[in-house]
């Protein structure tokens, strides 16, 4: 089911949904997301193979999947800028 949501919420490697939490009571999913890669390219410039060196927790409200409101909780990798 999480490779379904995975394609379903456009989601390209190295994201990924690893877990679906259907509350339908509280008429929300909740999908998390993973980023597991060590290194990303630099935001600034663009330059490959730079070290990730934290991750910060973040929500999102995403568009609702049929009736149920749909959010996303994921840890974004961060990398330092090299300017």
């Amino acid at each position: 089911m999480e490779t379904l949501f995975t394609q379903a919420l456009g989601l390209t490697a190295p994201w990924r949904v690893v877990n679906v939490d259907f509350q339908q009571a509280e008429g929300r999913i909740i999908f998390k997301v993973e980023n597991t890669t060590s290194r990303l390219a630099c935001p600034a410039c663009g330059a490959a193979d730079q070290p990730v060196h934290d991750r910060l927790s973040r929500t999102w409200q995403h568009l609702n999947f049929f009736q149920y409101k749909a959010v996303i909780e994921a840890t974004v990798p961060r990398v330092l800028w090299c300017y």
